[in-house]
């Protein structure tokens, strides 16, 4: 019985989260920055290099953590693979947008850098903030060479 409780609060919380828009979860992420991210872990896994917590907050696929490297540097990051460059790239366009779209009247200096084979967009507000980084770029893995990210980490001022 307290097994299907648990269930039921963690299904009524997904359920929750799904609703946000994702301007509503990036504003989540920035405020949740400097508790480390606290509010939004679920599952631990330790290794020796780092702690990383799954999170239900997705901004691109499905696949978003939590990892502290140490205790200064923790960042939020989502990924999804694919097979084109084309899906990648429009992934990356609509996160972009959102981003952008959220962050409008906030006065957030937005770069881009572009090559051959890769995009990143970041957005910046000051010294003290997080950055907001959105990076599609050809991967390794020959089943699904192009991935994008969205990253969510140290400031510009405080990154080594």
């Amino acid at each position: 019985m307290v097994i299907s409780g648990c269930s039921s609060v963690v299904t009524e919380q997904t359920a929750a989260i799904d609703q946000l828009t994702p301007c509503n979860k990036i504003q989540t992420l920035l405020g949740a920055y400097d508790t480390r991210f606290e509010s939004l872990k679920t599952t631990k896994v330790t290794t020796k290099f780092m702690d990383s917590w799954s999170t239900n907050y997705h901004l691109v696929g499905q696949q978003c953590q939590i990892t502290a490297f140490d205790h200064d540097n923790v960042i939020y990051r989502c990924q999804n693979s694919y097979k084109e460059q084309m899906a990648a790239v429009t992934d990356h366009q609509k996160a972009v947008a959102f981003t952008r779209q959220c962050l409008l009247e906030s006065n957030w200096h937005e770069s881009q850098k572009e090559s051959k084979n890769s995009i990143r967009t970041t957005f910046v507000l000051d010294e003290n903030t997080p950055v907001i980084s959105i990076y599609t770029g050809k991967t390794l893995s020959s089943l699904k060479s192009w991935s994008t990210s969205l990253e969510i980490g140290k400031s510009v001022a405080t990154k080594q």
